[in-house]
């Protein structure tokens, strides 16, 4: 389980800074429809790096509590209304970046095959007509 965590700690802090850094524009596909999606421009790309560098922020002071300490205590007040408080700073910046990326058709996407078929013999003017 500690391998997991330490797996997506590490890809939070090294997704973010790359996305941050060099901030690519790149297209993300819908869930459910692959047709559409959102294209992430430049600032969409940099608040998601800094949403993913806030996560694993986060993620580094859990580790740290309760992994790497002596001591294993639960954090006081201060501790969790800064916690809290960069939660919510993530989950703005993430909304944010989804918010700010268009929503787009994706410029890679073909459909199926059996579908490309139905629709080009539907298109052919029948000579019966």
């Amino acid at each position: 389980m500690r391998s997991a965590q330490v797996l997506m700690f590490s890809l939070c802090v090294f997704g973010g800074l790359f996305l941050l850094t060099q901030a690519p524009s790149f297209f993300m596909p819908d869930r459910w429809d692959p047709a559409i999606g959102r294209q992430f421009d430049a600032t969409a790309s940099r608040l998601l790096g800094a949403a993913l560098l806030a996560i694993a922020w986060l993620g580094g002071g859990y580790l740290r509590r309760h992994y790497y300490s002596e001591i294993r205590r639960l954090p006081g007040p201060g501790e969790q209304r800064r916690y809290f408080a960069v939660l919510l700073i993530a989950l703005a910046l993430l909304t944010a970046a989804v918010n700010r990326a268009e929503p787009s058709p994706n410029p890679d996407y073909r459909p199926p095959a059996t579908q490309q078929y139905q629709a080009d013999r539907d298109a052919v003017p029948h000579s019966g007509d």
